[in-house]
């Protein structure tokens, strides 16, 4: 690190200065409570575990764990050791984990005890002796913790893997630096920064709508993160409506808030605690809107993805500005260009542009690809597309990259498609997302078969099983002689979603 540059600071050191006896991770499924002191006490130990157990400075470490305070423990730890994070999504199948856990080049795979088999199974897979640790043992050695530690702003800390329109996932890097203004981003629609400040977290926090939208931003300004392992509607609506829990923030899915509504308890929940809830993956519906302001809520579309911090566009107005289906406006640190694809120009006003975004929060890059496939002069293209209104609210479009998202998780059609062309029946195969009342999304594969050969929806199901993550699983078939092509010859994705959209309305 240079004089000039400021070290990254160490949140529970720092706020176990300032707010010692405050909670700072909590878990509502064990009721366990985890105040700052106590937190920066469990950082230190386990960062000397982990230099203990092997991983050197830059190293990367995968984790697999539920939901947990001990996911925030072990995040920080790495930071103070100079490990760098790869957590695991334990939605995907085996062999989709080993391939990142190969790209990544990590050296140990840290787990809890319900993924202790899954890690294992990893380590085997994975063709090189890999350490399996329980993550509870890091913090059980003679060794005195380590403090604080002086960490360049621009040192990556996480590699959040996110998957390719290639077919192949890619690791989107995180720095301190991007973390911390990913928080300076959100706070001003989010209020986080105010006293009280409460969320509870059952996104999964291998993602950065777990990890990044609100969790580590809180965290950042010292208020409290409760952990659910798991999306219980049941249970977020009991924990929530207990008043003397406080819960102040959520954040989530347009499908999974459905889900909320439609449990039995909704209704007579008293939800006056929360004052904000950040929705991504897709948008709300009018009805959910209206109901969640009816109950007192604001809730904030917003726009952005693994690499872009995730908050690029938050919107900030009411209830009656998100009726319009705007994702709101760039927040403070990040600058917003609509470019046309083809001639890199920026598109004129009200037309439908590439979303590219450019600041500090914005991914430094894609582990071991080189910038170039994916930035123009410092510009990040997202492959999303959007158009601006004259009063500056941006409404996404759909995409230009070949994906949908079910369940607020990006599905990318090359990696499904890259598995089915591998049956022996399918000539040919397309996917595409149609509309889906629980989910948002799912997928339809289009299919043109060997001739004279069979292909039924279970087959491509049975294909899919154990090389990809169920909700990556096509829903629909269709049998077709030929695909919609361009003039190019390309497959017509738009072409096909046209001919198919009358027989599934959602």
């Amino acid at each position: 690190m240079t004089s000039a540059a400021f070290a990254a600071p160490d949140w529970p050191a720092h706020h176990s200065r300032s707010r010692p006896d405050a909670v700072a991770v909590a878990s509502a499924d064990t009721g366990e409570r985890v105040t700052w002191r106590e937190l920066d006490d469990r950082v230190g130990r386990l960062a000397a575990g982990l230099r203990r157990a092997g991983p050197a400075t830059g190293d990367r470490v995968a984790v697999i764990a539920d939901n947990d305070p001990a996911v925030f423990a072990f995040q920080f730890a790495a930071m103070r050791a100079g490990v760098i994070v790869v957590p695991l999504n334990w939605r995907l199948a085996v062999a989709e984990m080993a391939h990142q856990c190969e790209d990544a080049g990590v050296v140990a795979i840290v787990h809890d005890p319900a993924w202790s088999a899954v890690a294992t199974e990893l380590s085997a897979a994975s063709g090189r002796a890999l350490a399996v640790i329980p993550m509870a043992s890091l913090g059980d050695h003679p060794d005195p913790p380590v403090g604080p530690q002086d960490h360049h702003p621009d040192t990556v800390t996480h590699v959040l893997y996110t998957s390719g329109t290639t077919g192949r996932p890619k690791g989107a890097t995180v720095s301190h630096n991007s973390i911390m203004w990913n928080a300076f981003n959100i706070v001003g629609a989010t209020r986080i920064a105010a006293p009280g400040v409460h969320m509870l977290n059952p996104m999964p926090l291998f993602h950065a709508g777990g990890l990044n939208v609100l969790s580590n931003p809180i965290l950042l300004f010292g208020g409290r993160v409760t952990t659910m392992a798991r999306w219980d509607p049941g249970a977020i609506l009991a924990y929530v409506g207990d008043t003397a829990n406080g819960v102040t923030h959520l954040t989530t899915a347009p499908p999974l808030l459905q889900m909320l509504v439609d449990d039995p308890s909704f209704a007579a929940t008293d939800l006056s605690t929360v004052r904000k809830m950040v929705i991504g993956g897709g948008a709300c519906t009018p009805e959910l809107l209206r109901t969640f302001a009816a109950k007192g809520i604001e809730l904030h579309p917003q726009y952005g993805g693994t690499e872009t911090g995730p908050a690029a566009l938050v919107l900030e107005d009411g209830l009656e500005r998100a009726m319009t289906g705007t994702c709101g406006k760039p927040v403070m640190h990040t600058r917003v260009r609509l470019v046309d694809p083809d001639t890199l120009a920026d598109v004129a006003p009200g037309q439908v542009g590439e979303i590219w975004l450019k600041g500090p929060a914005v991914t430094p890059g894609y582990w071991r690809l080189p910038n170039e496939d994916h930035f123009v002069d410092g510009w990040f293209r997202t492959g999303d597309a959007a158009r601006c209104d004259d009063e500056g609210y941006y409404h996404i479009s759909g995409r230009f990259k070949d994906m949908y998202k079910s369940g607020g998780e990006n599905v990318y059609a090359a990696e499904v498609e890259n598995v089915l062309v591998d049956l022996p029946a399918v000539a040919e195969v397309a996917i595409i997302g149609v509309p889906d009342p629980r989910w948002g999304e799912v997928g339809l594969a289009v299919v043109v078969p060997v001739p004279g050969q069979e292909v039924t929806l279970e087959a491509l199901q049975i294909a899919c099983e154990g090389r990809l993550a169920r909700y990556k699983h096509p829903r629909h078939l269709e049998i077709t002689d030929a695909l919609a092509r361009n003039v190019t010859g390309k497959v017509s994705k738009p072409a096909l979603a046209r001919l198919y959209a009358a027989r599934y309305p959602g």
